[in-house]
């Protein structure tokens, strides 16, 4: 069996409640889901690491198979009930999340650099939104050593967001790329201004930096100081829960299968327009080429350069 691509992450289940009384529930969701879901659209072979409870909806783990995504990295903790949380939407598009399991709980539960199954080890890339800094700056170290080539993108964590400024710096070198939002940015910052974010991320030793800014798209730079815009593609928006997520997951495919930095950005927009076309995980079994073409031509044409 061979693995790609892998998050390590989290899976939540989401109980979703529109602005107009509408429902969605026991919806696949979490960071993992929505990143495996902006990397399927470039790469089939996929490898999902996080923690479930027995009490997992069985057709989630059938759903994950048949969208193409290995589940052998899904561990049950005993006496551990599935992550849930309320997703609330509101009609200004404002998204309020409620997390219905206990922090410390989710925390104390989550999934360990042991619960890996050897064929992980070898993939070309992992998404990690994961640990402490110190905890996942030993993860990302020992994840280099058993393969030097391979692609490491990280998100941050609620609780990493308030760690001091210099545990960041102690991870982001180990990294391929760096791409928190906006907020998440100025939380770890203290800055503002997009490009001011990306030059003290840069100088903290990151090689690659993409800050993520929703609707208004995403500013990248890379460490020789080459910078671009990329704008947002317009389509129908159903749920905008985990395109940043998404973003994450198309740029790990580009920069895992060779492609420049600003190749594989163009891939990670295209992926985060997708992640706003429906609930959860997508229903389709193969990824719609055309429609990915598509919209990969648009923000290639759209794409604003900076500085080379």
């Amino acid at each position: 069996m061979t693995i790609d691509y892998v998050t390590f992450s989290n899976l939540i289940i989401d109980d979703i409640v529109f602005p107009d009384g509408r429902t969605a529930m026991n919806t696949l969701g979490g960071a993992g889901v929505h990143a495996l879901a902006g990397m399927r659209l470039w790469n089939g072979r996929l490898g999902y690491a996080a923690t479930i409870g027995s009490d997992l909806d069985p057709t989630h783990r059938q759903s994950l198979q048949r969208f193409g995504v290995d589940t052998s990295g899904l561990v049950v903790r005993e006496g551990y009930t599935t992550a849930r949380a309320w997703q609330l939407f509101e009609a200004n598009d404002l998204r309020i999340e409620v997390f219905r399991t206990k922090l410390d709980d989710f925390l104390h539960n989550m999934v360990a650099e042991a619960d890996l199954p050897p064929a992980y080890r070898q993939a070309k890339g992992f998404h990690l939104i994961w640990g402490s800094f110190a905890a996942l700056g030993k993860l990302l170290q020992s994840l280099r050593a058993t393969n030097p080539d391979i692609t490491l993108a990280v998100e941050l964590t609620p609780q990493q967001e308030q760690e001091p400024a210099d545990h960041l710096k102690l991870v982001l070198p180990h990294l391929s790329l760096f791409s928190p939002n906006l907020d998440e940015a100025t939380a770890v910052s203290g800055l503002t201004n997009p490009t001011d974010m990306a030059d003290l991320f840069l100088a903290w030793g990151a090689p690659l930096v993409a800050i993520r800014m929703g609707a208004e798209g995403s500013l990248v730079k890379t460490r020789a100081g080459e910078q671009w815009r990329l704008t947002a593609v317009p389509t129908h928006i159903v749920d905008v829960t985990g395109a940043g997520n998404g973003y994450l997951g198309g740029f790990l495919t580009g920069l895992g299968d060779g492609l420049s930095p600003f190749e594989a950005s163009l891939r990670a927009t295209v992926s985060a327009s997708f992640a706003l076309n429906q609930l959860g995980l997508p229903t389709w079994a193969t990824p719609p080429k055309a429609e990915i073409e598509q919209r990969l031509s648009w923000v290639r044409q759209h794409a604003v350069c900076i500085s080379t």
